[in-house]
Parts: structure tokens; C-alpha cells; sequence
């Protein structure tokens, strides 16, 4: 149980691909995410000069630009090491992650259906609930011979379509899309895409664990104190680390990691003194 526990828990890389600072990582997955979230404004752009555009898209994009803004508000702060902006920006990161994944599993579902409805004769666009009955119900002039009837909207440019599904038993409606070569192209970009997604997640909690924990001092954990921890931005930070925290403090706590702000004092002589246990005095060294 224990070395499951360990397999199953965040990594803790302490390098951006192996080489470069985890800090350079941070920025480079930040620059990265405003560049995808500016497409929000070109939607918005194609929505006032006309375009039809579904619901979904619009909230997308709205979402985008929401995004971009806050991320445009961290981008300096997080060039300074500041601890509250680093693990700010690690969840905020995480949320965009989960809710892109949502976002992607409707397109993705959608796109399959387009994919499905031109390599599958049983699967057509539907103009009302009528037709679909007409077309599938078995005590009237059925048009197929089918054991079971889906029907699916996804977007589209007009707003959003629907597709009568019918599928014998046994056999699923999204399969005559997925088993394209189209399909199998579309799963493994985004596979791929996704895996790279997860590797930045993990780099952005390394690198506000990094900055979190060298915050600490030996006498204040962070956010505590003079450590960041006045006002609404202390309270903030400190909600944020017990979230995890034991991911944001580690097993030995702050005070060890903060022993490396423990200096020897260095006489003007140029010469450090010891203690010498046995008779209690100094000597020079």
C-alpha cells in the first residue's frame, strides 16, 4: 500500500526537461497558455462581425478571454518569485487543465459525430422530434431497421444540430466515427497533446512548491507573519497550501528547508571560532 501511495503521488521534477530551471519552464508553459487564450478575442471579433457561433463556443471564448486577462496580471510577479502568484498560478493552471479537458470531450464527441454521420447511413441530420419517430419507431413505417434510437446535439455554425442515431444491438453510435482513419488521427493528437499538458502541470506545482518553500524562514512558515502572511493575501495563501499540504510542505516540514538561512558569523579578523565541547571556551581555527 505504502509504495503505491508513493508510485501515485505528484512527481517533484527539479528541472524543465532535464536541463533548464524550473522557473524557465513556469514562464515558458505561461507564455504558451496566452497564446492559446488570445484565440478567445477572435472569436468574439468573428461573433460581432457576424459569425454563428454555438453557445458552446461562446462560453469558450468568454472563458478564454477571462483567462488571458488574469494571466497577464501574474506574468510579472511570477518573474519575481513571489510566493503567492507562483501557487496561484499552479492552481489556476490545474482548473484551466480540468475544465479544458471538458471542453475538449464535447468538440471531441461532436467532431466523432460528423465523422460518424458520413461513413454511416443510419446516422442523419433531423429537422424535429417527428421525423426521428417516424423514421425509428417500430409500430409505424419505420424507414430503418433498428433495436435503439439516439439522439445527439453538437455544435455547429448554425447553432447547434442533431442526429438521429440509430444503431443496431449491441454496437455503439460513436463508433462508425472513431474507427476512422480521421478518428484515429484526431485521438492521437490529442493524446499526445494532453501528455504534454500533464508534463507542464507537473512542472508548475514543482515550481510553486519551489518558491513556497523557499520562502520559509526558520522562525515563519510562509504566508505566516512578515512572511507574506498580512492581509487578505496571507489568508489566501494559507488557504491555498492546506489544500495539499503535503505536497507544499514535504514530510520534514519548513524549518529544515529553512536551516540554509542559518549563516557562521564571520569575525572582522577574517577567522571563525568553534566551540570546544570539552573545556566550554573558544579557540580559532
Amino acid at each position: 500500500m505504502v509504495l503505491l501511495l508513493r508510485f501515485l503521488r505528484m512527481p517533484r521534477p527539479t528541472h524543465f526537461l532535464g536541463l533548464l530551471d524550473l522557473q524557465d519552464g513556469a514562464e515558458l508553459v505561461l507564455m504558451c497558455t496566452l497564446f492559446n487564450k488570445i484565440s478567445g478575442l477572435y472569436g468574439i471579433i468573428a461573433m460581432l462581425v457576424g459569425a454563428d457561433i454555438s453557445s458552446l463556443q461562446l462560453s469558450m471564448y468568454f472563458y478564454s478571454l477571462l483567462m488571458f486577462g488574469a494571466l497577464i496580471y501574474i506574468l510579472p510577479k511570477l518573474h519575481q518569485r513571489n510566493p503567492l502568484t507562483a501557487i496561484s498560478f499552479a492552481y489556476l493552471y490545474l482548473a484551466d487543465s480540468l475544465i479544458n479537458a471538458l471542453y475538449t470531450l464535447l468538440f471531441g464527441i461532436s467532431w466523432f459525430l460528423v465523422l460518424a454521420s458520413k461513413h454511416n447511413p443510419d446516422i442523419r441530420p433531423i429537422k424535429s422530434a417527428g421525423d426521428t419517430i417516424d423514421s425509428t419507431a417500430g409500430f409505424t413505417s419505420s424507414e430503418f431497421n433498428a433495436s435503439e434510437a439516439n439522439v445527439v446535439t453538437y455544435p455547429s455554425t448554425s447553432g447547434q444540430d442533431a442526429v438521429a442515431i440509430a444503431s443496431g444491438e449491441g454496437t455503439s453510435f460513436l463508433s462508425p466515427g472513431v474507427l476512422q482513419p480521421e478518428g484515429s488521427t484526431s485521438i492521437l493528437i490529442i493524446s499526445v497533446i494532453w501528455l504534454i499538458r500533464i508534463y507542464f502541470v507537473i512542472i508548475v506545482m514543482a515550481f510553486a512548491r519551489e518558491v513556497v518553500r523557499g520562502s520559509a524562514t526558520p522562525g515563519e512558515a510562509p504566508f505566516t507573519g512578515r512572511n507574506y502572511g498580512e492581509g487578505w493575501q496571507g489568508a489566501l495563501g494559507r488557504a491555498l497550501v492546506s489544500c495539499n499540504r503535503g505536497y507544499w510542505e514535504g514530510k520534514s516540514g519548513w524549518a529544515p528547508f529553512g536551516s540554509k538561512f542559518r549563516r557562521s558569523v564571520e569575525p572582522e579578523d577574517g577567522r571563525r571560532k568553534r566551540r570546544d565541547s570539552s573545556e566550554g571556551r573558544s579557540l580559532p581555527v
